[in-house]
C-alpha cells in the first residue's frame, strides 16, 4: 500500500551503549585543564623503575648502595576529535543540532581516540607505533599465547605495576577462544598476570608505522593509561546563525573535544601471527 503522508520524525530509538575498549581500561576520562587543550601536559611518577637490593655483610658497614636521583616526567601532547554535519538549517533547531553533534561525537570518540592513540597521529604523543621509545620482544611472528607471555615477561621484568594490553579488535575472538582473559569487578579483561586488555579499534601497524604484513598484526603493552578531556559543559560548538552559508542555504556545524592520552613508563611491542591459533 502506498503511503498517504509523509514519514513521520521520530527521535533515533536506540541508546548510545559504550563498548569495552580504551576508555574503560584508562584512568579517567579526567578533565583536562584548560591551557592542557592547546599546551598539553606533564606529570612526575616514581614508579617506572624498581627498588633495589644490597648484600647484608657481617662487619660494621653495610655493602655499597647506588642511588639514583632521575625523575620520570611524562609529557602528553594534545588532539582534538570533532564530529560535523552539513544539512539545511530548516530540518533543526539550534537544540536539536547540538543533539545531534554530541549523539555523533560520544557514540565514536573512542573508536577515534584509540586509532589516534595507536598511530600516534594527529600530533598526538606518547602513542604505540610512530614511536620511537617502543622496544620489541619478538623476533619474529609468534603466535598470540607466546607474543603474551613475551610481553608480560618482559614489562614485568622492569615494572612492579599492572601494565595494559593493546589489541586489535580482530584478536578477541583468538583470546575468548583460548581462554585467554578473565573479567574483573568493574568489567575490565584481564590476563592471568593481571594485565588489563584493551581491544579496539587499534590499526596494529609495526612500530615504525607500517602496516602489518599479511597475516600479521602487531600488539603493545605499556604502563598505566590516563586520559584527560574537555567536560561537556565546554564543548566548542558551532551554531546555526554562526556557519549559515546563504548561497546554498546550508550549516556546516562542529562540535569539537580536546583529548590527551598518556602511558607511564614503556611501551612493549610484539609481532603477532594471526593465520592460526597457537602455534
Amino acid at each position: 500500500m502506498a503511503s498517504v503522508t509523509g514519514p513521520v520524525y521520530v527521535p533515533a530509538p536506540n541508546p548510545v551503549i559504550a563498548r569495552p575498549g580504551l576508555f574503560q581500561v584508562a584512568t579517567g576520562p579526567l578533565t583536562i585543564p584548560v591551557h592542557a587543550r592547546i599546551g598539553g601536559l606533564q606529570y612526575q611518577i616514581a614508579t617506572c623503575d624498581l627498588p633495589s637490593c644490597y648484600e647484608v655483610e657481617c662487619q660494621a658497614d653495610h655493602n655499597t648502595k647506588t642511588l639514583t636521583g632521575e625523575v620520570t616526567t611524562i609529557t602528553g601532547n594534545p588532539f582534538i576529535v570533532y564530529s560535523s554535519v552539513l544539512c539545511s538549517p530548516v530540518g533543526m533547531t539550534d537544540e536539536q543540532l547540538y543533539q545531534y553533534l554530541y549523539t555523533k561525537l560520544v557514540a565514536g570518540e573512542q573508536a577515534v581516540v584509540e586509532r589516534v592513540f595507536s598511530l600516534q597521529s594527529c600530533a598526538q604523543s606518547p602513542g604505540l607505533s610512530n614511536n620511537a621509545d617502543v622496544t620489541t620482544v619478538t623476533t619474529g611472528p609468534v603466535d598470540l599465547v607466546n607474543a603474551i607471555s613475551q610481553l608480560e615477561t618482559a614489562f614485568y621484568a622492569a615494572h612492579g605495576l599492572p601494565g595494559t594490553l593493546h589489541m586489535p579488535a580482530a584478536l578477541g575472538s583468538y583470546l575468548f577462544y583460548m581462554h585467554q582473559l578473565d573479567r574483573d569487578s568493574r568489567g575490565i579483561w584481564r590476563t592471568a598476570m593481571g594485565t588489563a586488555v584493551s581491544l579496539g579499534n587499534y590499526a596494529g601497524n609495526t612500530p615504525a608505522g607500517a602496516a602489518p604484513a599479511a597475516g600479521e598484526v602487531w600488539v603493545y603493552m605499556t604502563g598505566q593509561v590516563a586520559i584527560w578531556r574537555t567536560p561537556d559543559s565546554d564543548l566548542m560548538v558551532t551554531n546555526r546563525a554562526e556557519t549559515l552559508t546563504r548561497t546554498t542555504n546550508t550549516v556546516t556545524a562542529v562540535m569539537e573535544r580536546e583529548y590527551v592520552v598518556t602511558f607511564d613508563c614503556l611501551v612493549l611491542a610484539a609481532q603477532v601471527d594471526i593465520t592460526g591459533v597457537v602455534a
